[in-house]
């Protein structure tokens, strides 16, 4: 197991986690509306 090199709180970890999220999303509907414009 590595260590890390660097330390995020509880804080930035959270925003990170919810940026990651948010372009997950954003991938997501940009897969769907290519999928329904080639139906």
């Amino acid at each position: 197991m590595q260590e890390l090199k660097e330390y995020y709180t509880l804080d930035e970890a959270l925003k990170l986690y919810a940026l990651y999220l948010m372009e997950r999303d954003v991938e997501k509907g940009r897969a769907d509306e290519l999928e329904r414009r080639n139906k």
